[in-house]
């Protein structure tokens, strides 16, 4: 019998009374097989994995035998390969990962602030990996594979334009600003394919927790009580502006109303985005619930 390997997404789980179980999976090139595999090993639903098979008849059908299997979330492989994986089983951000990674590497690079530097840096390679994968929310906007990462690099483009007008914009805060609002979602959420919310998620939230991750990193790199520290903890804390949205305090400096601004316009933009791809010139969209749920006319004139 012949030995296969492949990558494939789990969709769909069947107990038999058997000593194997029947698994439903879904692979690179969109086609549906039926695996067996020991009933002692369990595969999570819309899972990616790497298998091992080999080639078996049972019932006098031609099926695979799950000889061994790996996550795609401990496979050793690039960054590059893995997202070219990924891309063919979920919703993926509409820029690579290596562009996504060179805009927000070349703005964190920009942060002079020894202090900001020092935490931004810590936090960024201690999340680099979930970073890159995880959305940016289930629902709502950038919902998909690499959201968060592409949510951060969009908001970080925009810093330019509000700051050649408003000179006075501190940049080290607003490029730290944007990287930190958003980090603690690898925490609120279970994970990157098809996430619910974790029990810290509900109970605290991301902001909640981005604030903590920014005191027990600078606890760790001696640079507690300093100025940029409670700064930056200002802007995370109150970038939804608020209360009912998470935010305990409204922003006080003018970094954390830029932050604000730019998250809101970059969500609510991506949203009306998806939305007018979804309809024909001279139509309006289905109503979009971060816009009040409006529905929004998409012109005939070509831009």
């Amino acid at each position: 019998m012949e030995n296969k390997q492949f990558f494939a997404k789990v969709v769909s789980n069947n107990e038999t009374t058997h000593e194997t179980n029947t698994v439903s999976v879904l692979t690179e090139e969109k086609e549906r097989v039926t695996l067996r595999i020991d009933k002692e090993d369990k595969l999570q639903l819309n899972a990616v994995y790497y298998f091992d098979t080999t080639e078996i008849v049972f019932n006098e059908k031609e099926q695979l035998l799950v000889l061994n299997f790996e996550s795609i979330d401990t496979k050793d492989l690039e960054l590059e390969k893995r997202q070219e994986l990924m891309t063919c089983f979920y919703d993926y951000a509409p820029l690579p990962i290596s562009e996504i990674k060179e805009i927000i590497e070349e703005y964190l690079n920009r942060i002079s602030n020894e202090v900001i530097k020092d935490i931004i840096m810590f936090l960024y390679e201690a999340r680099k990996e979930e970073f890159y994968l995880y959305p940016a929310a289930t629902k709502l906007h950038h919902a998909y594979i690499s959201g968060l990462s592409y949510h951060t690099s969009t908001m970080l483009k925009l810093i330019d334009g509000f700051k050649a007008i408003y000179p006075f914009l501190n940049e080290d805060l607003l490029i730290a600003g944007i990287f930190l609002h958003d980090i603690c979602k690898v925490k609120e959420l279970s994970n990157y394919a098809g996430p619910e919310y974790t029990k810290e998620g509900k109970l605290l939230g991301h902001i909640t927790m981005g604030v903590k991750a920014i005191e027990l990193t600078a606890l760790k790199l001696n640079h507690q009580g300093t100025e940029e520290v409670l700064l930056l903890e200002h802007m995370v804390l109150s970038h939804h502006y608020y209360g009912n949205y998470g935010s305990p305090k409204k922003p006080n400096i003018p970094e954390a109303l830029i932050l604000h601004f730019i998250d809101n316009i970059d969500s609510k933009m991506t949203a009306l985005s998806d939305a007018l791809n979804q309809t024909l010139p001279g139509e309006f969209t289905q109503s979009i619930t971060v816009l009040d749920r409006e529905r929004y006319y998409k012109s005939k004139i070509k831009s």
